[in-house]
């Protein structure tokens, strides 16, 4: 597969920043968009496949109620020590997910929100959340579309490729490494899917300022412990320069997010 593979690191202050600026900025929002697609029923088992610090999970229950069963599945203990803090009635599992430790046909409901991307064996994941959910169920995967139409986070990429180089607006760009057109076809194809629905979504995501903005996603590309103060002050110069179209009244930074969600029936 012709994309690039990238997975972030998770130290204890990757985790409190994907909380404080990722979750409220992205994930919230696009979980019961991604929720609702999955047409979730009271008393469903649901399986939320590497699922952060679960966001996704967290508004799938709303969905499944008391007689539901909800399990949140990440190979990153950091991740869930977090999202056992912030929720109640999820079961939380540590464990891999191209080697799932559940059973066939296990689940009525099988996800994935935008993580597929970081994960290297990712025909392993899908042909495992295919054999985990149940023959009339739903698996829903989630990813990002194309980079060149999500305006603040293409400027933000082609800013660190001048200052930073090729290798760190890479690192920077892999969240829409399967957004180029026909690589989900072809990731789908190579895992054994024949047919399924893509539903495209457009949204936004909101940070407080552009400082916040540049400073989460240098974060996430790994190169903010690298820099000197003198670089960063001209990274933050340059993008107040240029990200200054994508400004609010407010002075919140708003970049435009387009999303396509795969739901692949009859499993």
């Amino acid at each position: 597969m012709a994309s690039q593979h990238f997975t972030p690191e998770t130290s204890d202050e990757m985790v409190i920043m994907h909380e404080q600026y990722l979750v409220p900025a992205i994930y919230a929002q696009w979980a019961g968009r991604v929720a609702e697609i999955a047409e979730i029923d009271i008393g469903q088992h649901v399986l939320d496949v590497a699922c952060g610090t679960g966001t996704l999970a967290r508004a799938i229950q709303m969905e499944t109620g008391l007689s539901g069963k909800i399990v949140g599945l990440d190979n990153n203990e950091k991740m869930l020590a977090s999202a056992r803090e912030h929720s109640r009635g999820i079961e939380w599992q540590l464990g891999d997910a191209t080697a799932m430790p559940f059973v066939k046909n296990e689940f009525d409901r099988v996800m994935c929100q935008f993580a597929l991307m970081f994960i290297s064996n990712r025909v392993a994941v899908i042909k495992e959340m295919l054999r985990v959910c149940k023959p009339e169920g739903l698996v829903v995967l989630a990813t990002w579309g194309p980079l060149h139409h999500s305006g603040a986070y293409d400027a933000l990429i082609n800013l660190v490729r001048r200052q930073l180089g090729s290798r760190a607006a890479l690192n920077l760009s892999a969240p829409w490494a399967l957004g180029k057109p026909g690589v989900m076809d072809s990731l789908l194809l190579t895992s054994g899917v024949n047919e399924y629905e893509c539903h495209m979504r457009v949204g936004q995501a909101s940070y407080p300022s552009i400082r916040a903005f540049v400073d989460a996603h240098l974060r996430l590309a790994g190169e903010f412990e690298n820099l000197s103060e003198q670089i960063l002050e001209e990274i933050y110069n340059a993008a107040h320069m240029e990200l200054r179209p994508f400004l609010a009244a407010g002075g919140q930074l708003v970049a435009q997010l387009n999303a396509n969600i795969f739901a692949i029936k009859d499993v």
